[in-house]
């Protein structure tokens, strides 16, 4: 069944279409989470939140096509209110980074370019995460971010002359 066929069954109340649709996407969904909460627990969180929003909210859907980009809103929305709650609560327990990759050269790099990311604002980092770590083209980036091809272009610029800048101080 194709992905549009699925929504329309999950908007009529077929459970198990939803169930499809959310098996497909899943992992994409964890590692945008991952990227803004970095912490596996949170992210299982943000995901968890967001597949119910998503299902409560399914009907609302217009354009069955678009079901990717709709629920890749709502994981960012989902994920940027949590770590919004938890900028407000203080943590006193560290955050988990642990890097996927094997090489220790490249972990010491993901770690750097994680720390580097806390100095772009919500919309740079929205489109550094989906431009370079999902690989979206910037113009589906625009209508999951509903901006202008020509805005999400600008806030990449921004993040990448940002990111330049941060990255020049950590290793002179």
């Amino acid at each position: 069944m194709k992905a549009s066929e699925l929504v329309h069954s999950a908007q009529r109340g077929d459970a198990e279409a939803f169930g499809e649709l959310m098996k497909a996407c899943q992992e994409k969904c964890y590692r945008i989470a991952y990227s803004y909460v970095k912490n596996r627990e949170d992210a299982l969180d943000v995901v968890g939140e967001s597949v119910c929003k998503a299902y409560v909210n399914l009907r609302t859907l217009k354009n069955p096509e678009y079901f990717n980009t709709w629920l890749i809103r709502i994981v960012i929305n989902e994920a940027v209110n949590h770590v919004n709650k938890s900028r407000r609560v203080a943590r006193t327990a560290s955050v988990n980074r642990a890097p996927v990759q094997q090489d220790v050269t490249q972990a010491i790099e993901a770690i750097d370019l994680h720390e580097a990311m806390h100095c772009l604002n919500q919309n740079q980092k929205t489109v550094i995460i989906l431009k370079y770590f999902e690989d979206l083209p910037l113009t589906q980036i625009a209508d999951i971010m509903q901006r202008p091809v020509g805005t999400v272009k600008t806030y990449l610029h921004g993040a990448l002359q940002a990111l330049r800048l941060e990255v020049k101080e950590v290793i002179p």
